[in-house]
């Protein structure tokens, strides 16, 4: 928590922003122009509107708001913002590199779980090798620029043995300590007497949880927003830890989502055409949130459920799923071979309804289908796993169970619309 992000990466912005501890770039060439601080500040603020409120707070921007920047605000532009922002920014590719190396090293330290073997080899000559770069594009060897070499450059070294001897870094970091502490701060409404506010609230949490552990009451007691979507929502036989939330509304659709939903129940219940097209109702419950308990992510359909940027809310509608494609379906003279693959889309909005099939093909049941644009994948990052599309390019709509949904909620950047999972206990 303080050593990447606010040090480490708090230092390479200064190096990078030309205000670092009175150093110029040297030899190197690592510095941005004014310019381009600018353009990526305004796309930082510009990715809070399409970056859920699961990933954390909006992260300020970098140029003229960076005073405002704390532990969580540079571990989020770190890991989902700056791989994209900073990509063909710097008139050296290799800084980027060098860049994205740290951004691996961040990763593997956020991980849940890490191999011991892969930590003692791989993990610690990718650390070494970072602090030697550095050393050559911000130290150069130049007992003047010894400045550029803080401690936490060389506390880098210990991740590896840290890890060892401790275990993940999540067992131990300060995260869960400064959320608490904010948590109690927030419980004082006194400037004269703060303690007192805190000492009560304390007092209250202790309470509340001896009650829940002596009177078995864990359920009832729980004050959460997530337990009162689950006694609210609207539960669907068959779709167990799944509600779908309001606004709702009934009606017909339209062709191109009618055309998909008879695509679906044509290829999912292996019927005739004519038997799909009469399956579907001529009106059907549309419903807006769909939220996957214990754990999962609330997410929003596009169509139902407008953001706003002077209300402050998030597009929340971005998903992963999966779906069932035929990979002969440009050849109309082979056969239907059918293959799952993983995709990226905006949710519109949830269907549900009936279908009127042939009792053998076992659908006498409600069903829950998402409606999904497609994203166009362009590129695909290497190194980082992540996907990148171009903003407004959407394949055609097409529809799936919600069980195909991955229960992530999916953050974009404006610039070029990179994708990162967000899953539940993560």
């Amino acid at each position: 928590m303080h050593l990447i992000p606010e040090n480490i990466i708090s230092n390479l912005l200064d190096f990078w922003m030309r205000c670092c501890k009175k150093l110029d770039a040297g030899d190197e060439e690592y510095e941005l122009d004014a310019a381009t601080i600018d353009e990526i500040g305004r796309e930082c603020t510009a990715a809070g509107d399409t970056t859920p409120a699961a990933f954390g707070a909006r992260v300020p921007n970098l140029s003229t708001q960076r005073h405002y920047f704390i532990a969580e605000s540079y571990t989020l532009w770190t890991t989902l913002l700056a791989p994209v922002l900073l990509h063909n920014r710097f008139p050296r590719p290799k800084y980027y590199n060098h860049f994205l190396d740290l951004v691996l090293v961040f990763n593997d330290c956020l991980r849940v779980s890490i191999d011991a073997e892969y930590v003692d080899n791989e993990f610690r000559n990718q650390v070494y090798k970072w602090v030697q770069d550095y050393e050559r594009y911000y130290y150069q060897y130049d007992p003047s620029r010894l400045s550029a070499c803080p401690l936490t450059i060389h506390a880098l070294l210990h991740l590896p043995d840290n890890i060892l001897n401790a275990g993940p870094m999540w067992t131990y970091w300060n995260y869960i300590t400064e959320r608490y502490v904010g948590y109690l701060v927030r419980s004082s409404k006194s400037c004269k007497n703060p303690y007192a506010s805190f000492a009560r609230r304390l007092r209250e949490i202790a309470q509340n949880s001896l009650i829940k552990v002596k009177y078995q009451l864990s359920e009832e007691l729980n004050l959460s927003p997530r337990r009162e979507e689950e006694l609210t929502g609207h539960g669907v036989a068959g779709y167990t830890g799944i509600r779908v939330l309001h606004p709702r509304a009934e009606g017909g659709l339209s062709r191109a989502i009618s055309k998909a939903t008879i695509d679906y129940l044509q290829n999912h219940f292996d019927v005739t055409r004519p038997q799909a097209t009469a399956a579907l109702p001529d009106s059907v419950v549309h419903w807006g949130k769909i939220s996957f308990l214990n754990g999962g992510d609330k997410i929003r359909g596009a169509e139902l459920v407008q953001h706003s940027e002077r209300n402050g809310n998030r597009d929340a509608s971005f998903i992963k799923f999966t779906s069932t494609v035929d990979i002969n379906a440009r050849r109309p003279r082979q056969p239907r071979v059918e293959q799952r693959r993983v995709a990226y889309g905006q949710l519109l909005r949830v269907l549900e309804f009936t279908p009127n099939l042939p009792a053998e093909c076992g659908a006498r049941r409600p069903v829950l289908l998402a409606v999904v644009l497609p994203v166009r994948k362009t590129a695909e990052s290497r190194r980082l796993g992540f996907p990148y599309y171009q903003d407004g390019k959407f394949a055609p709509v097409e529809v799936i169970d919600v069980d195909d949904i991955c229960m992530n909620l999916l953050g974009s950047c404006p610039f070029s619309m990179k994708l990162e999972t967000h899953g539940p206990g993560v």
